[in-house]
């Protein structure tokens, strides 16, 4: 597809700039840092592949829609147009937190009793959740319709992530949280339960050792983990249908080039194709017509009714059934449009550039804030459990932050909630962080 060479030139000289600027004014845990990582991945890297012959999605497929290269075009252009505004956007908050930095500023001290106390209660009871859900144990309707095992199941990572932040990387912290990782990681589905307690980790760590990139062995794992997610799931499942065989040959070919598509692995290489799921929804959404104006943000108002006793409530995602087509299924394969796409959904080209604009002023201005200073601070404390997160927001959507910070991680909202309750006797005045 050599039309996307013009394309890529501008799209790599924008990630080059974008990455200079954030090496030299940010740190691993800046939200710049995982969206030039979200963009390369999911953007530069698939056009390289396609120019270098890869099959767009759906390309194998003769009941399908395979997607056009002016799909592909178009997508590209919107994809660097975010990436300029969230830049500026990052530059924005700077420069205004440089000013900010100068006053002295109240935050919340975080009380390591409450930890305990919300650890005590959620650890114990997460765990049993835990054990119960991986020996196959059935809960009731209510509960096995809805996804409140699963978000249980996730307080024991939620209190060990808290444990680390206060009291720092101890043996009896780590063992249970590598334990944890490596049962998620062999379950062979939600990856992210993986992915993000590592994102969160790996911030807490650095900013504990005062560094603000990760090590060399840091980015030797990273860059195994990244060789082998695609993959992760059928490993996965291997693992757990006893075939370790195959699970070490996926592992291996992670590492080397194969032809998947002769071994009946086809869904691994194609499920990674981001730019070309976002691609085909750009023109999904302008045939469907519909503007949305903000409206698919209201969904997370119902999420935590259970859908069992509300089996006609709005979902995350139903606007994929909207704009489905017979040739492009969305809806059914489980597809997504990206946070672009979505922004798109809603507000058109507008969109693409405020929306960007806005998250890059916000979240970077939010890191910034929390960041520096004192560090048993609880601003801190909740930013890390969202900045896990942010690669989730960019690639579903916006939802994906409430969902995945606060509902997939409730101990962390029992701790604000605690704090909150508290008032204000937990307020200090930090010094100014920057010298007028």
């Amino acid at each position: 597809m050599d039309s996307l060479i013009p394309y890529l030139a501008v799209d790599i000289t924008l990630l080059v700039v974008a990455g200079v600027f954030c090496v030299r004014t940010s740190a691993f845990w800046h939200p710049l840092t995982i969206y030039l990582f979200f963009h390369a991945y999911s953007f530069t890297w698939r056009v390289i592949q396609l120019i270098l012959g890869a099959v767009p999605m759906n390309g194998n497929s003769r009941n399908l829609e395979i997607i056009r290269p002016e799909e592909f075009e178009r997508a590209i252009i919107l994809a660097d147009v975010a990436l300029i505004c969230f830049t500026i956007g990052t530059a924005f908050a700077q420069s205004h937190f440089r000013w900010r930095a100068q006053f002295p500023r109240v935050r919340r001290e975080i009380k390591i009793s409450i930890v305990y106390i919300v650890c005590a209660i959620c650890l114990p009871a997460g765990t049993v959740v835990l054990t119960l859900v991986k020996t196959g144990v059935e809960f009731n309707d209510v509960l096995a319709s809805s996804s409140y095992t699963t978000v249980t199941a996730l307080w024991p990572m939620s209190c060990l992530l808290a444990l680390v932040l206060i009291k720092g990387f101890r043996l009896i912290f780590v063992i249970p949280i590598c334990a944890y990782l490596v049962i998620v990681a062999m379950q062979g589905y939600h990856r992210f339960m993986l992915v993000l307690p590592v994102l969160c980790l790996s911030a807490i760590y650095l900013q504990q050792k005062g560094k603000k990139w990760p090590t060399y062995p840091m980015m030797i794992l990273g860059f195994c983990m990244l060789a082998i997610f695609p993959k992760l799931k059928h490993i996965g499942r291997a693992v757990m249908t006893g075939d370790y065989s195959f699970a070490a040959s996926l592992t291996a070919s992670a590492f080397y080039s194969t032809d998947e598509r002769n071994s009946g692995l086809e869904e691994v290489f194609t499920s990674e194709e981001f730019l070309d799921q976002y691609a085909g929804a750009l023109t999904m959404i302008d045939d469907n017509g519909k503007v949305y104006m903000g409206s698919t943000y209201l969904a997370i108002v119902t999420l935590p009714i259970p859908r069992q006793l509300w089996p006609d409530k709005p979902g995350l995602a139903d606007f994929m059934h909207d704009i489905s087509t017979s040739g492009r299924p969305y809806s059914t394969e489980g597809r997504i449009m990206t946070y672009i796409g979505e922004s798109y959904l809603n507000f058109r080209y507008l969109g693409v550039g405020l929306i960007p604009l806005a998250l890059g002023f916000g979240l970077s201005y939010w890191c910034l804030v929390a960041t520096t200073g004192p560090w048993l601070r609880l601003n801190r404390y909740i930013y890390v459990m969202a900045f896990m997160a942010f690669i989730q927001l960019f690639r579903d959507g916006l939802l994906s932050l409430p969902l995945f910070s606060v509902i997939h991680n409730m101990p962390a909202l029992f701790i604000l909630a605690a704090h909150l309750f508290v008032g204000r006797k937990l307020f200090v005045q930090d010094p100014p962080t920057v010298r007028p």
